[in-house]
Order: C-alpha cells, then sequence, then structure tokens
C-alpha cells in the first residue's frame, strides 16, 4: 500500500481518490469494487493475523476507511484507531500516513450538514467520542483537533508521515511529491449523499430522527 489517510470524512477525500485514480494510483474509497466496507476488510485481515491490508490487494491508496452505520450495528474507524495505525505502520514502513488536515471547526460544520452523520456518530463508540457525545459542535470540534494532536505525537519523526491542508492551493503538489507521481485532476468534487449510497447497497435506514443539535 502506499497510502493511507488517517484524518477524517469530510475533508476532501472525493477529491483525493479522483485524482489518485486519474493519476494511476488506484484507490479505495470507504467501499470496494465489490460492494465490501474498506473499514472491515482491514480488521477482519488484522484479527486473522494477516497483513493489514491483505485483503485490499487490488488498490493501492486507501482514502476513507471508516464506516458508521449503527442501525446495521457497523461501526468501523481504523482510521483512528491507533492500534491499527500501528499495525499497519509496521507491515508497511514506507506506505504514507496522510493526515488530511482541515479546520476543525469546518470539519464540524460539515458533519452536521451532511445528511444525519452527526447523528450516527452521536449514537457510536467512535475513537476519541465515546458514545453519547458529538451532539454539540464543540465536541466534535474537539475530537477533531485532539486526533490531529494525537497523529503528530504518534508519528513525530516518522518520514513517511504527511500533514497536508487539504484547502491549501499546493495540496497536490505536496502529495504527489510524497508519492513520487504528478498528482492530476484535483478538484472539488461532490460526494454522493448518504442516501444515495445507501441506495446502492440495498439497506434501508430508519425515517427521520430528531435534530440533535438541538438536545
Amino acid at each position: 500500500m502506499k497510502l493511507m489517510v488517517i484524518g477524517f470524512p469530510k475533508s476532501g477525500t472525493t477529491s483525493l481518490t479522483k485524482a489518485l485514480d486519474a493519476s494511476g494510483v488506484r484507490a479505495v474509497h470507504w467501499r470496494t469494487h465489490s460492494g465490501k466496507f474498506v473499514g472491515f476488510e482491514i480488521y477482519s485481515a488484522i484479527y486473522r493475523g494477516l497483513d493489514p491490508f491483505a485483503l485490499l490487494e487490488d488498490y493501492d491508496a486507501v482514502t476513507q476507511a471508516d464506516v458508521c452505520l449503527p442501525s446495521h450495528h457497523i461501526n468501523l474507524w481504523p482510521n483512528l484507531d491507533f492500534a491499527v495505525l500501528s499495525a499497519i505502520r509496521r507491515a508497511h514502513p514506507n506506505c504514507l500516513m496522510l493526515l488530511n488536515y482541515r479546520r476543525p471547526q469546518a470539519i464540524a460544520d460539515s458533519i452536521m450538514k451532511w445528511d444525519d452523520l452527526q447523528r450516527r456518530i452521536t449514537m457510536s463508540q467512535v475513537p476519541g467520542l465515546p458514545r453519547g457525545l458529538g451532539r454539540k459542535r464543540e465536541h466534535l470540534v474537539t475530537w477533531v483537533e485532539n486526533h490531529f494532536d494525537a497523529c503528530r505525537r504518534f508519528f513525530a519523526g516518522d518520514e513517511y508521515f504527511l500533514e497536508v491542508d487539504i484547502e491549501s492551493p499546493d495540496a497536490p503538489a505536496r502529495i504527489g511529491q510524497a508519492l513520487g507521481i504528478e498528482l492530476v485532476g484535483w478538484s472539488d468534487h461532490k460526494a454522493k449523499t448518504f442516501e444515495d449510497e445507501i441506495a446502492e447497497m440495498g439497506l434501508v435506514e430508519p425515517g427521520p430522527f430528531r435534530d440533535i443539535r438541538k438536545r
């Protein structure tokens, strides 16, 4: 594996996926081409005693590994799980660990606006954010800030750790340089809605929930 994104969703992962694909780097974002969840494949490999990426051999880069579908009892965040990140680093010492920085306040706002992602996160036990927290914007901001700081400490001195502000004009050039390629096709690609992706998988989510931001 050449690259693993270790930041948050709603932080340029769709744009990065499109750019990597356009540049000849096979990227997997959330689900594999066969419909399997990336996070499930990573955890499954580790707990079978395999290389963390053993079930993702068709890909060169993981751009989003988390999946949070509590109504279907699916909640996996390998990108925020430092036990997993440590296992990946042991098996892949030259894999670029990319921290896709975005202002924590902007990430929080995007989570709160994107369908029911905030509700699903709040219902779930997420690394760094215990179940029940996340209802307030400040909870989300603190969660993001703490993860960023933890990554910087955990990977301090690691030459294959790269933090890039995804809103910076030089983001594509810095990522491309770290991978030894020219990264092309970087633009603002709009991600599918949650409802679109759920429908593609044949899953049905419950109806609307009370707005948790008002609690």
